[in-house]
């Protein structure tokens, strides 16, 4: 099956005003691609948009109906997405008895249920044209449950499990389906999760190092435009993925 032309004509990317997202969206930006940005934060999103000449959508998409307007909105603007980068997530560290009670759901929300959301109506159209690229963005956490990150774990190990139905419902009709497992990332949310994380998870963490946005950026995009499904980011990912 041939590989979708890159680099994409238009790519939208959610969690595009900071971290893993905007660096992939700055990359494709660069490479010629139309980009259209999606946040919840439009402050932040529109500043990003502007550096990008980007289109800022700012949209909750924990909330199907607003996923699906972002992306209507996003192809009636620059036309058929060719590629989906789901970054949008979010971590809040904490051990099991310790976390919130609507901890799990609201991890499942904020890092599934925005990239599946806004997945569903991106999806027919790339079916329907023979191709098109979905880029889930995972976690080392979800191959392996980290103390401390039980909530994130859980949320990661699912959208895992959604990537791999995804990518078998999807291959019939050309669409190629990724998911990337970075560690930890210079980003702004890991500057804001380090201190309220358990000494374990610290502990553990150190062991794996910080990459930074732009080389997770590069290597997100270069497994998308390979075709590969398993996408781990540095050799404490790799190993992960070929231990599980």
């Amino acid at each position: 099956m041939a590989l979708p032309p890159w680099p994409p004509a238009h790519a939208v990317v959610s969690g595009g005003s900071s971290g893993i997202g905007l660096a992939c969206a700055r990359a494709l930006a660069r490479q010629g691609a139309r980009v259209s940005l999606i946040a919840r934060r439009p402050g932040p999103l529109a500043e990003a948009a502007e550096a990008l000449g980007a289109l800022a959508l700012p949209a909750d998409l924990s909330d199907p109906r607003a996923a699906r307007a972002a992306a209507e909105a996003a192809e009636a603007a620059q036309g058929p997405c060719d590629l989906l980068i789901a970054a949008a997530g979010a971590v809040a560290p904490a051990r099991i008895e310790d976390a919130a009670p609507d901890a799990f759901e609201a991890a499942y929300a904020a890092n599934v249920a925005t990239a599946l959301n806004l997945a569903r109506p991106l999806l027919p159209g790339m079916r329907a044209r023979g191709a098109g690229r979905v880029v889930l963005i995972g976690s080392a956490a979800g191959l392996m449950g980290l103390p401390g990150l039980s909530a994130y774990s859980a949320a990661k190990f699912a959208l895992r499990g959604a990537a791999e139905a995804l990518r078998a419902e999807c291959a019939p009709d050309g669409v190629r389906v990724s998911i990337a497992y970075p560690p930890d990332v210079d980003t702004p949310q890991l500057a804001a999760e380090r201190p309220l994380r358990a000494p374990e998870t610290a502990a553990l963490a150190g062991t794996a190092g910080t990459m930074s946005a732009a080389a997770a950026a590069a290597a997100i995009l270069r497994g998308a435009r390979s075709g590969r499904f398993d996408v781990p980011l540095g050799l404490t990912a790799w190993a992960m993925l070929r231990l599980m």
